[in-house]
């Protein structure tokens, strides 16, 4: 395979487009890829996601990134803003797959790190993500790219009869000097104490 790599932010989902991302994701839910879907999804199925980032795209409050090597679509993810109130500065990234035969070009690695920029360009601080438990890979690239883990879920993720944990991770932008970072000390607004 020629490895020229290329990124594109499409702001539309034509035939073609459609036709590709589908072939990325059948093959990477068909090896057990934690993407969303318990079974290898049908066109309908992947259309009508596509279409519906595409629609938030055209709204500002998401993105769609798309790698090609040779001219052919082998990954692909998101990233998607929380609607507007108190966690509107957390975006999340959200299924972020290479199909198994792109694999150790580094095309993970250029989709979470573009993914990740976007995300925080368009005014993230806080840049989320969701990987299950036994994809220690996964895990490993996303530390590489920032990436920390804020907590575990045991047994979130249902597979058939098999359950794994649901890690979360994240990656916090710098603040600006004249915002106030609290944690989760109990000062500000809507804090409390502990009663004794």
């Amino acid at each position: 395979m020629n490895d020229a790599v290329t990124t594109e932010w499409p702001g539309h989902a034509d035939e073609a487009l459609l036709a590709e991302c589908h072939r990325v994701v059948a093959a990477v839910v068909g090896l057990g890829g934690a993407v969303g879907w318990l079974d290898v999804p049908d066109r309908s199925d992947v259309d009508a996601w596509l279409l519906g980032v595409v629609d938030r795209v055209a709204a500002g409050t998401a993105g769609l990134l798309v790698v090609r090597a040779a001219g052919r679509v082998e990954g692909l993810g998101t990233w998607v803003a929380n609607p507007p109130g108190t966690k509107a500065v957390v975006t999340d990234l959200q299924r972020i797959m290479v199909h198994p035969d792109a694999r150790g070009l580094g095309l993970g690695r250029i989709l979470v790190d573009l993914l990740t920029g976007a995300a925080l360009g368009a005014g993230a601080e806080v840049v989320t993500l969701a990987v299950r438990g036994n994809n220690h890979g996964a895990v490993a690239l996303y530390e590489a790219c920032g990436f920390r883990i804020w907590g575990v879920l045991p047994g979130g993720v249902a597979v058939g009869d098999e359950r794994y944990d649901d890690v979360r991770m994240y990656r916090a932008a710098p603040l600006p000097d004249h915002l106030v970072r609290h944690g989760s000390n109990p000062t500000g607004l809507g804090s409390s104490a502990v009663r004794s």
